[in-house]
């Protein structure tokens, strides 16, 4: 007679732990799409994230298609990982970039993706946003609520080409700690050249202020700082003193929030002054430039003959050749290109590139 309760009661607990097996696989198949999602996946067995795709976005508007593209190809160059790019762009250039990115996409088979988004600032302030400093560039500032589906992202601006893997970028969020929202390098470390110290009229990071030209964007953090709530009340207060838009912003925010942003090597966001007086950038000099930035147009004014040279290599590169050629040009237009204090470093610029392509596209032998 005790055998049939004995029996339902083994049977009952079969169905709890049934059951709990179900919801707990749930869990992790929810789990492992949210965090596919996030441009991570993990590995079960080592917990440590690892690259899925990358995400790089910028914004351009008006003249600065072509000079755009050249971000993306610089990227395509180098990269292995697939890269899904985000563009914010006016209505006059989104048929531009669905021609010419579909038809590259198709030529790299997964490896290059994008989106495009429209410019869409806050009505109240439209047309002080539209103009703050060159056209639509204050756009990065409400990234982080424009685009909830995306954790993170490296922003770059138009004149910025990538000389070596974006790989190795975006490994520098692994480098950030719990309370980093984003990456970013000084604008210079020498208060004789630097901006900040010398003209602002308002606060800046720490004593030389930073460059926003290449910035590393968490942005799920950045929505929980916050971030897009300070950036209308800061523009209001001090629209009259920022020359510099957006960049003036950004530094305003981590002059009160300095324990929030990670410092990266100025290899990272290499600019004409870091060369034009001398050699101003000891990590790139011995290692290697990485994103080489024209700021103020040192890719098209004749002013950094070597900047330029390195541009019109890449912007004469037809995507899908032979991307060998591209260091041939650069050696070639930097030899040709007229002496300058930049010009003097020709191995840093060309360090990264010719390691980078010998070991992607070298042939395994027979």
């Amino acid at each position: 007679m005790r055998r049939l309760p004995l029996l339902k009661l083994f049977i009952l607990f079969f169905l709890c732990v049934t059951v709990l097996y179900i919801y707990s696989a749930s869990n992790r198949s929810k789990n492992n799409t949210e965090i596919v999602k996030s441009g991570h996946i993990v590995d079960s067995n080592q917990e440590k994230p690892f690259i899925d795709r990358i995400v790089i976005s910028f914004v351009v508007c008006d003249s600065r298609f072509n000079e755009s593209l050249n971000v993306i190809k610089s990227v395509l160059l180098f990269t292995k990982t697939p890269v899904y790019f985000v563009i914010f762009t006016d209505n006059k250039l989104r048929s531009q970039f669905n021609e010419t990115l579909h038809k590259w996409k198709a030529m790299f088979d997964n490896q290059l993706d994008f989106e495009l988004q429209r410019i869409k600032f806050p009505e109240a302030h439209e047309e002080d946003w539209m103009n703050l400093f060159s056209k639509c560039a204050a756009q990065r500032l409400f990234i982080p609520k424009l685009l909830p589906h995306i954790d993170s992202m490296i922003y770059v601006d138009t004149d910025t080409l990538f000389l070596g893997p974006a790989d190795d970028l975006w490994k520098t969020f692994k480098k950030l700690n719990n309370s980093q929202i984003s990456a970013m390098t000084l604008e210079d470390d020498n208060p004789n050249v630097s901006w900040y110290p010398r003209f602002a009229k308002h606060p800046f990071y720490g004593k030389y202020g930073l460059n926003s030209g290449v910035m590393l964007m968490n942005l799920t953090r950045m929505r929980d700082f916050g971030w897009v709530d300070y950036v209308t009340p800061i523009m209001l207060k001090w629209k009259l003193y920022i020359p510099w838009g957006d960049q003036d912003i950004i530094n305003i925010i981590f002059h009160y929030h300095e324990r929030a942003v990670y410092i990266m090597s100025c290899r990272y966001n290499y600019r004409s002054d870091q060369c034009m007086y001398g050699d101003a950038c000891a990590d790139a000099t011995e290692h290697g430039v990485f994103v080489l930035h024209g700021s103020r147009k040192a890719f098209h004014n004749h002013k950094q003959p070597a900047f330029e040279a390195i541009y019109r290599a890449v912007d004469e590169y037809e995507v899908g050749t032979d991307p060998m050629k591209i260091l041939e040009n650069i050696d070639k237009y930097l030899m040709d290109a007229p002496q300058s204090h930049c010009g003097n470093l020709k191995d840093a610029f060309l360090k990264i590139p010719l390691q980078t392509l010998i070991k992607k596209h070298s042939r395994p032998d027979r």
